[in-house]
């Protein structure tokens, strides 16, 4: 019965469905991400920041329109106010800059950001996660789509991630429905069902194509045009049958991914569609194509050009593109490859005392965390053996004890914990002697 009880309790303790505690392990690994990323983006130009998770239900409307109060979540306040949590870092960054027309174009921002959408959980799918991203305003030049894709490819690698990149266009798929003059009006039917492709299977694909009423010419062609997936490179003559408007952009964007040493990794992928509604040039996303098969299908981040979004909170607008990375899902993967381990910390030094030495034990701590040490005191009262067994849960590799006999005598006991050996030093030794010591053991 009190198994129970007990269960009972730890499930009424569980965060809100789709929501986790970052426990320390995990929290670690997503601070070395953030570390990384949000280094790499300051050097390619990008400047940090951070928005309110809050935003008016109107500008998170205005981009994708009244359902996403299915997809979100939203709330009036105690004043009647409609608000909402932010879905994506985009919106209220463009909301931020139609606010500051007066900064200079280009304008380049990164973010390390919490997001929240209304979501089914599932595996590597929260209601509440993170994203790591930037976003490029100002420029309609291929140039701008070259260094977003290029930046996008370099920050898996910064963590140790070698990914395909997919690459698909707008005004590709604009062009193909017209040439097979495929109403407007069942555009959004059959880019949704181009999206799930390889979810739900060929045959499927297949059967819901002609449940858009589509002829059979026009079925097969979007089966097998949409089937394409090879080298950017290779792709030049394909682009510019369907848009021959297009074959210069691509032809200059390939030469830049070249110079940038990427486009070993960017593939042309008809079936990349992501929401083109809101996209108005290329898209693109990212693969890991080496692991278990699940990864061969799940995104780990994606991105690509939107030039109207500006303009629908303040004229005039400004062309746009960027990215967004899925931190969880990457931390996932990583974990999976063994290349990051969910751990806590381990801590350089415990230091133990007897009570009446504490404001001793207190000034050595603060000496050797000047050092740069990540240092622990004992505010338990401990015995040294107790300590002793702490510090081993704690993986310290030195115990600092400041005990009455020695200290009479100006010294200090150290303690390697690592080959059991301890010396007694003098006290005006002691950081000097730790701080040697450390850098042997870590040899």
């Amino acid at each position: 019965m009190y198994r129970w009880l007990l269960i009972a309790q730890q499930r009424k303790l569980q965060p809100p469905r789709g929501m986790r505690d970052y426990e320390p392990g995990l929290w670690r690994i997503i601070n070395s991400l953030r570390d990384k990323w949000m280094d790499l983006a300051r050097k390619w130009g990008y400047d940090p920041i951070e928005t309110p998770v809050l935003e008016h239900l109107w500008v998170l409307e205005t981009k994708a329109g009244e359902q996403v109060r299915e997809e979100i979540y939203w709330f009036e306040d105690k004043a009647g106010r409609e608000l909402g949590l932010r879905f994506d870092m985009t919106v209220p960054i463009a909301r931020y800059v139609a606010m500051n027309p007066q900064l200079p174009k280009p304008i380049r921002l990164c973010y390390f950001s919490r997001v929240w959408r209304y979501d089914e959980p599932q595996a590597g799918r929260w209601r509440e996660f993170w994203q790591y991203g930037i976003e490029l305003i100002g420029s309609k030049h291929v140039e701008a789509d070259a260094e977003v894709i290029a930046l996008f490819t370099e920050s898996y690698r910064r963590v140790g991630l070698d990914v395909e990149v997919r690459l698909f266009d707008r005004r590709i798929m604009e062009s193909l429905l017209g040439k097979y003059k495929i109403p407007a009006e069942k555009k959004h039917g059959i880019l949704t069902l181009i999206d799930k492709r390889w979810k739900i299977g060929e045959d499927e694909f297949k059967k819901q194509l002609y449940e858009q009423n589509l002829s059979k010419e026009q079925v097969e062609a979007l089966i097998e045009f949409t089937a394409t997936r090879k080298p950017l490179k290779e792709s030049i003559n394909l682009i510019a049958d369907v848009e021959p408007k297009l074959r210069e952009f691509y032809e200059e964007l390939v030469s830049l991914l070249e110079a940038y040493g990427v486009l070993d990794k960017i593939l042309f992928d008809a079936s990349i569609v992501r929401g083109l509604e809101y996209y108005t040039g290329l898209v693109f996303e990212a693969y890991y194509t080496r692991g278990d098969e699940k990864w061969k299908r799940l995104a780990l981040g994606g991105g690509g050009r939107y030039d109207e979004l500006l303009g629908l909170y303040r004229k005039p607008g400004a062309p746009a593109t960027g990215f967004a990375i899925g931190v969880d899902r990457v931390v996932i993967l990583l974990k999976e490859l063994g290349l990051v381990e969910e751990k806590n910390e381990p801590i350089d030094v415990l230091i133990v005392s007897n009570t009446s030495l504490y404001r001793e034990a207190i000034k050595i701590a603060l000496r050797l965390r000047e050092e740069g040490l990540r240092v622990e005191l004992d505010v338990m009262r401990r015995r040294v053996k107790e300590a002793l067994r702490y510090a081993n849960k704690r993986e310290a590799k030195i115990l600092v004890y400041v005990a009455p006999r020695e200290y009479e005598e100006g010294k200090i006991v150290v303690k390697n914990l690592i080959n059991r050996v301890q010396e007694s030093v003098k006290i005006e030794d002691v950081v000097k002697y730790v701080r040697e010591l450390l850098v042997g053991i870590k040899q």
